[in-house]
């Protein structure tokens, strides 16, 4: 159900737009559409948002997560490296179980 919902949102929220490319052109999109790990209509609708100097719209709640991260980063700065290993032996002892190495 929520996967229809979806479908019907974002086709109500979109606008198609058809373009004619000369196959060798057509091969060129594939081929870099490939590289990069997505669908030619994904790459062409990437490459058109930045020939014209704009943004896809963000997700709702993105700006939120990117302050979250933002603080993160903030908060990571200047901190020596963790030694994760060391950090769960240290946990397992304060919980009375057994080290992992």
């Amino acid at each position: 159900m929520l996967r229809n919902a979806a479908f019907v949102y974002t086709r109500l929220m979109t606008k198609p737009v058809t373009i004619r490319l000369d196959p060798p052109d057509y091969e060129r999109l594939e081929d870099e559409a490939r590289g990069l790990g997505m669908r030619p209509g994904t790459l062409a609708r990437v490459l058109l948002h930045a020939s014209l100097g704009t943004q896809p719209a963000a997700p709702p709640g993105a700006d939120l997560r990117l302050a979250a991260l933002d603080r993160l980063i903030a908060l990571a700065k200047g901190r020596q490296p963790a030694d994760a290993v060391q950090l769960v032996n240290e946990a397992r002892e304060d919980l009375g179980g057994k080290s992992a190495g």
